[in-house]
C-alpha cells in the first residue's frame, strides 16, 4: 500500500509530540504529584493526632482542675486552649500552603498545556515547509519517473527561479537536463531504425534477424509481403514462420535449423533451400552478434521467380529457334512441295498406277510432314501468355512425342502408348503442359542412354486424368528424390549427367498452375515413374431456352 511521505512525517510528529505529552503528564504525576499527596497526607494525620493529644490532654486537666484549685485550673485550661488555637491555626496554615502548592500544580499544567500547543503548531509550521521544500519536489520527481517509465521523455520538471537555489533545484536542473540528452539520444536512434528500416525494405530478398532464442526482431518488407502471400506464416518464432503447427524449433528430419548448423559447426555462412507450401525457398544464413549475444542474419528468396524466368528463357528461345526452322524449312521445302506439285500436274495427271507418280507423291506427302515439324515448334513457343483452354491430352502428348521421335529411335528406345479415352480433355495453359510433356520425356531418355523401355498411359478416374511416364533408366538414389523438385539441384551431386537443375523445378511449376499433383517412384538401376493427377475438364451445360 502506497504512504506518503508527508502522511508519514505528519503522524510522526503528532505520535512524538503524544508520546511526550504522555510520558511527561505520567513522570510529572508520579514523582511530584505523587510526593504532595504523600506530604499533605502525612500533614493531615500528624495535625490530629496532635489535635487528638491536645484534647485528651484539655478533657485531663479539667478533671484534675477540679480536684485543685479553680485558679489554677482555669490558668491552665486558658494556657492549653491558646496552644489548642495555635495548632489549629497552623492547621490551616499547613492546609492553605497545600491548596496553594496544589493551584501552583495546576498553573503548571496549564503552562505545559500551553507549551504543548505552540511546540504543536511549531511542529505543523515545520511540516508545511517540509512539504514545500522537500515532499513537493519529491512528488514532482514521482510523476516524471513514472511518466518515463512509461515511455514519456517529453515532460519536463518546472523549476521555480528565484534568488536562492537549493539541492532540489539542482536535482530538477540535472534531471532535465539528463531527460534532454535522453530525448535525443532516443531520437537518434529511431530515426537510424527508420533509415535501417527502409535500407532493408529497398532489398528484394525477404529478409529477418533472428536472436538466440529463436525471437525475430527485425524483418522487412518483403517478408511481409512473403506472410501476406502465405508463403510463410506470421511468427514471433522463426519456426513458426514454416507450418502453423510449429510449436518447437525445427528439427533436421523437418527442416534443417540454420541457427543450429552455424552454431554447431561454428561456420560463419549457411545457405539451404526448403520447400516451403510448394513454394522453393533459397535461405541464406550469417552469424551476427546482438549485444553480445549469438545471432543470424537470414535472406529468404522464392526461387520460382527463377524458374519462371528460366522457363520463359527457355520458351523464348525455342521460340526463336522455331521461328528460323520456320523460315529455313517452310520455304525450302515449300518450294521444293510446289516442284513437285506442279510435275505432278503437269505430267502425271492422266495417269492412275504409275509407279513414278506413286513415289512424287510419297516424296511429297513426306515433305508436308517435315514442314509440320517447324508448325509444332511454333505452337510449342507461341502461347507464352498464360491463356486458359481445354485442349485434348493424347494430341498434345502426341506433339511432343514426334518432335522427340528421332531422339527416342536413336537411342534404341521402345517407346510404349497406352491412351485409355483419345477424347479426354483438360483445361489449364496448353504450353504448360507441353512443357511438362517435353521435360519429363526428355529426363526419361537422358536416364537410358544405351537404351531401354519408355512407356506412356493415362487412366481417368471420376474426377481426374492421371498421366504416367515409365523408363528403364538407372533410377534416383532415394536420398535424392525429396530434392529433385528443388531449383538448381542437379543429378550431378548424384554423380549422374549434369544439368541446369531447373527441368524438374519447372515441371514442378507448372504442374502446381495447372491445379495438379505429380509424385514421382524410382529405384537405382530398375527405372523411374513420374506420376501427375490433373483434374478432369467438366464442361459446363448450356440450358436451353
Amino acid at each position: 500500500m502506497f504512504f506518503s511521505l508527508s502522511k508519514k512525517i505528519l503522524l510522526t510528529i503528532l505520535a512524538f509530540l503524544g508520546l511526550s505529552a504522555f510520558l511527561f503528564v505520567i513522570f510529572f504525576d508520579n514523582v511530584i504529584g505523587k510526593k504532595i499527596r504523600n506530604e499533605q497526607s502525612n500533614l493531615i494525620t500528624r495535625n490530629q493526632y496532635v489535635i487528638e493529644l491536645l484534647n485528651e490532654n484539655i478533657s485531663l486537666r479539667q478533671k484534675i482542675g477540679k480536684l485543685q484549685s479553680q485558679t489554677t485550673t482555669d490558668a491552665s485550661l486558658t494556657q492549653k486552649k491558646e496552644e489548642l488555637s495555635r495548632e489549629k491555626k497552623l492547621n490551616e496554615e499547613l492546609t492553605q500552603n497545600y491548596d496553594e502548592s496544589y493551584a501552583t500544580i495546576q498553573e503548571s499544567l496549564r503552562i505545559l498545556g500551553l507549551s504543548a500547543t505552540l511546540t504543536f503548531l511549531a511542529l505543523f509550521i515545520l511540516w508545511i515547509l517540509l512539504k514545500r521544500w522537500v515532499i513537493s519536489p519529491v512528488d514532482k520527481l514521482t510523476e516524471l519517473s513514472i511518466d518515463v517509465a512509461n515511455g514519456n521523455f517529453n515532460k519536463r520538471l518546472k523549476i521555480n527561479k528565484g534568488n536562492y537555489t537549493d539541492e532540489f533545484n539542482t536535482l530538477m536542473q540535472t534531471i532535465n537536463f539528463m531527460l534532454n540528452n535522453i530525448e535525443n539520444n532516443i531520437n537518434e536512434i529511431k530515426e537510424k531504425e527508420v533509415f535501417l528500416q527502409s535500407l532493408i525494405d529497398t532489398l528484394p530478398d525477404a529478409i529477418r534477424v533472428i536472436d538466440e532464442n529463436y525471437n525475430i526482431i527485425l524483418y522487412n518488407k518483403a517478408y511481409a509481403e512473403y506472410i501476406k502471400k502465405q508463403y510463410l506464416f506470421s511468427s514471433p518464432k522463426c519456426y513458426g514462420a514454416y507450418s502453423k503447427d510449429n510449436q518447437c524449433p525445427c528439427n533436421a528430419t523437418q527442416y534443417i535449423c540454420p541457427l543450429k548448423e552455424l552454431k554447431a559447426k561454428n561456420k560463419n555462412t549457411l545457405k539451404i533451400i526448403h520447400s516451403i507450401n510448394n513454394r522453393p525457398l533459397s535461405i541464406n544464413s550469417a552469424r551476427i552478434h546482438l549485444n553480445g549475444q549469438y545471432g543470424i542474419v537470414e535472406s529468404i528468396r522464392d526461387l520460382s521467380d527463377n524458374v519462371n524466368y528460366s522457363h520463359q528463357q527457355k520458351i523464348s528461345s525455342l521460340g526463336f529457334l522455331a521461328t528460323s526452322l520456320a523460315h529455313e524449312m517452310k520455304n525450302n521445302l515449300g518450294a521444293i512441295n510446289m516442284i513437285l506439285d506442279g510435275i505432278l500436274q503437269k505430267y502425271y495427271t492422266n495417269t492412275n498406277n504409275n509407279e513414278e507418280k506413286q513415289y512424287l507423291e510419297m516424296i511429297s506427302n513426306q515433305i508436308k510432314d517435315c514442314i509440320k515439324v517447324p508448325e509444332r515448334l511454333l505452337k510449342l513457343s507461341r502461347n507464352t501468355e498464360q491463356t486458359n483452354t481445354a485442349f485434348n491430352v493424347t494430341t498434345e502428348i502426341s506433339d511432343i512425342l514426334s518432335l522427340l521421335d528421332y531422339e527416342i529411335k536413336s537411342k534404341g528406345i521402345v517407346l510404349t502408348k497406352n491412351f485409355s479415352n483419345s477424347k479426354e480433355k483438360i483445361y489449364g495453359n496448353e504450353t504448360d503442359f507441353k512443357m511438362i510433356i517435353l521435360n519429363l520425356v526428355q529426363n526419361a531418355i537422358h536416364a537410358m542412354p544405351n537404351g531401354g523401355n519408355l512407356e506412356i498411359k493415362t487412366n481417368t478416374n471420376k474426377e481426374n486424368l492421371i498421366i504416367s511416364i515409365k523408363d528403364s533408366g538407372c533410377g534416383i538414389p532415394a536420398s535424392a528424390i525429396k530434392h529433385i523438385f528443388e531449383p538448381f539441384f542437379s543429378a550431378s551431386s548424384t554423380g549422374e549427367k549434369k544439368g541446369t537443375g531447373l527441368g524438374l523445378a519447372i515441371v514442378k511449376d507448372l504442374v502446381v498452375k495447372l491445379k495438379a499433383q505429380i509424385n514421382v517412384t524410382s529405384q537405382e538401376n530398375v527405372g523411374t515413374c513420374f506420376e501427375i493427377t490433373i483434374p478432369r475438364h467438366k464442361p459446363q451445360k448450356t440450358l436451353v431456352k
